[in-house]
């Protein structure tokens, strides 16, 4: 195996411009560095990750923080293949800069933190209180935070208010004409700018808001929305996630209501088991993959090259017309 000697005799410079080349440190030349890279990569050298971590006092670990209902503790994975999804594309971020990337539980405090010596985290679909923000790590949110105590925050996110529009303009144009929005009580930021976006789009259409609350997509509260939809006249929903949609489908088909010919469906966040349905759901595809990958990204960045101008990346949205949505 070889060994820091060996690419600095390859590269034909000191064994202290090795150790600044790979740890990014100190003042060297552009081309200086790239062939210090080149002759690591070359002769297959992996630095020692214990070493790097005494000399940079860094532990290379970042942590992912799922958001929570409620301010206790929960699960650390919320249910929805979404999360999933934005796990592994920060993971591959992570790994691919050779971080170590860990999941904390949802309402995880600063002590966690402290004691597991993290880096930095990533916290998804901020409240804007949580402890995190004062254990004093480098932070990126994917979502909005919230606060204007965190002026300083990196942030990654989708224009959901936007991403709503489209899909109740894609209503519209199959003839909709009272749409509403079924939302789960958690009012995480992406359910905040959902709601926001329906109510900008029924003003401006002078339509009556319809937005119903549910705690669970689970048990007869489900039923009886469905049966509340019907008897108000409303023709499409919008769903805040996918386990909503897939409820009010099976809650549609328990009361024998048509969709999409009586109600049509589509959810604000897409995932497989969405396709897997009869009929088919719509939904609107977030990225989630990416969105993980771009916030872990910007997290690595900022711990490794220092604070950067405070920006919010936007990431595209496509919405996905499926057979619920349809027209028959």
């Amino acid at each position: 195996m070889a060994s820091i000697r060996d690419v600095a005799a390859a590269a034909g410079v000191s064994l202290t411009t090795v150790s600044h080349a790979l740890n990014n440190r100190g003042r060297i030349a552009q081309k200086t560095r790239i062939r210090v890279l080149e002759a690591a990569r070359d002769l297959g050298y992996q630095a020692n990750v214990h070493a790097q971590q005494l000399v940079t006092r860094r532990s290379r670990i970042i942590a992912i923080q799922m958001p929570t209902p409620e301010r206790s503790q929960g699960p650390a994975l919320p249910h929805s293949a979404y999360f999933l999804d934005l796990i592994n594309g920060a993971s591959a971020a992570a790994d691919d800069a050779r971080y170590a990337l860990v999941v904390t539980p949802s309402g995880s405090t600063a002590n966690i933190l402290d004691s597991f010596a993290i880096d930095g985290v990533i916290i998804v679909d901020p409240r804007g209180d949580e402890p995190a923000f004062d254990a004093g790590a480098p932070i990126v949110t994917i979502g909005d935070a919230r606060s204007g105590s965190h002026d300083d925050i990196l942030a990654v996110d989708n224009d959901h208010a936007a991403a709503t529009h489209i899909a109740l303009d894609h209503f519209a144009a199959l003839g909709r004409t009272r749409p509403a929005v079924v939302a789960d009580s958690t009012h995480w930021s992406y359910v905040n700018e959902v709601l926001a976006g329906y109510q900008s789009w029924t003003r401006r259409r002078h339509i009556a808001e319809i937005v119903i609350e549910l705690e669970s997509p689970e048990g007869t509260q489900v039923d009886q929305t469905v049966t509340r939809l019907i008897a108000e006249g409303v023709d499409a929903v919008y769903t805040s996630s996918d386990d909503l949609a897939l409820a009010l489908l099976d809650a549609a088909v328990r009361a024998g209501v048509r969709v999409p010919d009586q109600l049509a469906i589509a959810s604000a966040v897409d995932s497989r088991s969405l396709a897997l349905t009869t009929p088919q759901i719509s939904a609107t595809d977030l990225f989630p993959f990416r969105t993980g990958e771009i916030a872990a990204r910007q997290l690595i960045d900022r711990l490794e090259h220092g604070p950067e101008p405070v920006r919010t990346q936007i990431i595209d949205t496509q919405f996905v017309a499926r057979g619920s949505s349809a027209p028959s």
